[in-house]
């Protein structure tokens, strides 16, 4: 536009080639693939925009998870980790992308409406009922009830909007909090990572458990935001060590920050570090502490009667240390082995 800045076509070119070089140097391959995915699109969306504060916005967006994504790369791990949460739906868009086929995708057969509190009012309606599936998830992994808990007026009887405004706030809080499950491909794919073989007997691909197949996102096969959780999906190569180019961000023309007058002696960034095996696994391993494994089924068996569902954790979870010593065996135990490898 007319009122832009003459450093910004620069500073915006810049930027979008600052983020997709630290995303080609994360250590994860999906991950990589969501940035660049995610990266690409916003910079199309907002290419055309004349709302300056709208772009000042979204610049300074860009820039946060731009620096957190610089020190992931720099062996911060508490970053990493953010990252590798937000890639695999733990928060953000992903986790909205996971949760649609739930509510939208597979009505139930009856496809019934909860009628309005008062008649001729549709506002008034309560929310519809969840599937079963959100029903475990809510009651054992969140560990939070389906209903609110509704006051009681002391001399007249709860208003009916007021009735249907209180079940539609404790649902909006209900989908706010509540953790989903990854496809099941996914899920096995990222206990390999945390260091579980296939034919381990604890492993989610022996115990078929995890959560719902690919087939089940098929309707969000057009939404890029869950292209990046395809089992089938061609994933990025990192970046060769050779070709790694670390450049600076240029200064941003919307800047308020008066220049230093002496330059540092040292570069401001450092050389991307890179992870080995056990951080690695280590940092999968607190991924999967925040996904629920749940009953594997098809996309026709959402609202299926009868379907028995079970909400676990993994095994490759870390464990607090009062968990550890359930495993230990008892003083009595421990006395009669000791008193056989005698004898």
């Amino acid at each position: 536009g007319l009122f832009m800045l003459p450093g910004h076509t620069l500073y915006i070119k810049s930027l979008y080639k600052r983020i997709l070089v630290e995303a080609s140097y994360f250590f994860d391959d999906r991950t990589r693939l969501f940035i660049q995915t995610r990266t690409k699109k916003s910079f199309r969306n907002y290419r055309d925009c004349q709302d300056l504060e709208r772009i000042k916005y979204k610049i300074k967006e860009a820039r946060k998870r731009l620096h957190r994504l610089e020190r992931a790369n720099r062996g911060n791990q508490k970053d990493a980790l953010k990252v590798l949460e937000e890639a695999y739906g733990r928060t953000g868009k992903t986790r909205h992308a996971l949760l649609y086929p739930y509510l939208h995708c597979y009505g139930p057969l009856d496809g019934v409406q909860p009628t309005p509190l008062v008649p001729h009012v549709p506002r008034t309606a309560p929310p519809p009922p969840l599937c079963p599936a959100l029903r475990v998830l809510v009651t054992h992994h969140l560990n939070k009830r389906l209903e609110p808990i509704l006051p009681e007026p002391q001399f007249k009887p709860l208003h009916p909007g007021r009735k249907a405004n209180l079940l539609w706030r404790y649902r909006s809080m209900l989908l706010s909090r509540i953790q989903l499950p990854l496809p099941f491909e996914i899920l096995v794919e990222i206990e390999s990572k945390a260091g579980a073989s296939v034919t381990h007997p604890l492993a989610a691909a022996v115990r078929g458990t995890g959560g719902p197949i690919w087939a089940f996102y098929q309707c969000l096969k057009h939404d890029m935001v869950m292209s990046h959780l395809d089992p089938h999906v061609k994933l990025p190569p990192p970046l060769s060590s050779q070709l790694r180019r670390t450049q600076p961000l240029t200064s941003s023309p919307y800047s308020t920050h008066t220049p230093l007058l002496i330059e540092p002696m040292e570069p401001l960034l450092k050389e991307p570090v890179e992870y080995d095996a056990r951080k690695r696994k280590r940092l999968y391993r607190k991924l999967l502490r925040q996904i629920p494994l749940i009953t594997k089924f098809e996309p026709n068996e959402l609202w299926k009667q009868g379907m028995q569902y079970q909400v676990s954790a993994s095994f490759w979870v870390p464990k607090a240390v009062n968990e550890i010593l359930k495993d230990i065996p008892t003083q009595q135990v421990i006395d009669s082995t000791i008193k056989k490898k005698r004898k």
